[in-house]
């Protein structure tokens, strides 16, 4: 009986995160009630993810990322552009989509839009180089580039990862390590951004509409940071970076670094408490915290396993690993072509960690597929808000611009598998 609540309440979760009519934590929130109420935990395990040391290192990480964005930093990267505007040719294409990766790893993607396209306006509709036929391909370096360099949040989304699937795999030789997603995506990144080097001249230029500026997002101006508290950023910044890095040698002092720098620009007046506590409980930890409830639960009552032999039994009796590679793939980027990028990944992680334990394989090749591609969501405006903000600002008719990003789709599904494999 034990197994068959579990399966619901984790079907329940997969339902409501497709559906995002409420807030992922409020769905997993309800899931912790649930298992309590049930009997399934008692209230402590239920509701522990919360003092999980995956929580305690991303929460506070996002705290000192807003941080770090309120400096200069993004500044003087976007005045990078200003040098740019009497060139021409590939070099200018390249500089666009260096400055757009750089910025995706500190700033959300629709900020890095909205800062990018007032540079694109200045390049006119003449030429072989006009904004339209720029967007949409720096849109494919956002989804392919953001949060992958391990810096800022890049830094701690192994973590989070781990956490969709620790309770159904707790072995900790399966656990993803800090460079994991960032070396997986090595390959993807290089195709696609090399595709998208070249591919943007698929893009047709003879539309002289110019973008629609309205569409996008602004970006809230926040008054500049003294010198001394920009200073005091960098090198609390730089100092949890490394021993993030330093992993091997700092051991669980790892998880506790955030912590410390937030407390240090805290108690320097530089992060306000108000504004730390909102990021440090936001709806991504309610999340995390949820989901590593149901994990556990899975993994515990079996119910993960009976997934993984289910869809194991659907795919046939001995599936090449390159083929369910290719399945997941597949499966990710069509589905965050039109559901949230994190609906798709809380969704398919689990199913991917239970086939891979069904199997006998090492999930990790197909946990950092759907970590990859759930963010290559450039194939329709619903993907991501991102997605929405460049169809709407380029005016693009995705059936009009299917063939650059249909060859996008399948670099991005190809290079994937064949990296898993």
């Amino acid at each position: 009986m034990e197994m068959y609540i579990v399966l619901a309440v984790t079907l329940f979760m997969m339902i409501m995160f497709i559906w995002h009519k409420v807030p992922f934590g409020v769905t997993t929130m309800t899931c912790c009630i649930i298992l309590a109420a049930a009997g399934i935990f008692d209230v402590k395990t239920a509701f522990s993810g919360f003092g999980n040391q995956i929580v305690v290192l991303i929460a506070p990480m996002l705290a000192l990322s807003a941080v770090l964005g309120k400096t200069s930093l993004v500044a003087k990267i976007s005045s990078l552009m200003d040098i740019m505007k009497n060139k021409r040719g590939i070099l200018l294409v390249l500089t666009i989509y260096i400055v757009g990766a750089i910025l995706a790893q500190f700033i959300p993607s629709t900020a890095v839009l909205t800062i990018m396209v007032v540079f694109l306006a200045t390049l006119g509709n003449t030429g072989e180089i006009t904004p339209k036929r720029l967007l949409l391909p720096l849109l494919g370096i956002l989804c392919i580039w953001k949060s992958k360099l391990p810096i800022g949040m890049g830094a701690t989304i192994f973590a989070r990862y781990n956490a969709l699937y620790e309770g159904i795999i707790p072995n900790e030789e399966y656990a993803l390590q800090m460079l994991d997603p960032f070396i997986f995506s090595l390959v993807p990144m290089a195709v696609l951004t090399v595709y998208c080097l070249f591919a943007w001249r698929l893009l047709p230029k003879d539309d002289h509409q110019d973008i629609d500026r309205s569409a996008l997002k602004n970006v809230k101006e926040t008054a500049a940071m003294p010198h001394n508290q920009e200073i005091l950023v960098y090198i609390v910044f730089i100092a949890v970076m490394l021993v993030l890095v330093l992993n091997k040698w700092t051991g669980s002092i790892m998880y506790v670094a955030p912590a410390v720098g937030v407390l240090i620009l805290v108690y320097a007046k530089v992060l306000n408490v108000q504004e730390a506590v909102q990021k440090m409980t936001s709806d991504m930890i309610w999340m995390i915290a949820g989901v590593l409830a149901v994990a556990d639960a899975l993994g515990s009552s079996g119910a993960g396993e009976v997934i993984g032999r289910t869809i194991l039994s659907l795919l046939g009796s001995n599936p090449h690993p390159l083929f369910v590679a290719f399945l997941f793939s597949a499966v990710t980027v069509i589905m965050t072509t039109f559901i949230s990028n994190t609906a798709t990944m809380n969704v398919l992680t689990p199913v991917a960690a239970s086939v891979a334990l069904a199997g006998g394989w090492d999930p990790r090749g197909l946990v950092l597929i759907i970590a990859v591609g759930n963010t290559l969501a450039l194939g329709f405006p619903s993907g991501a808000a991102e997605c929405a903000v460049c169809y709407a600002a380029g005016n693009y008719n995705p059936a009009k611009v299917l063939k650059f990003t249909l060859p996008y789709i399948i670099l991005g599904i190809s290079s994937m598998a064949l990296t898993a494999y």
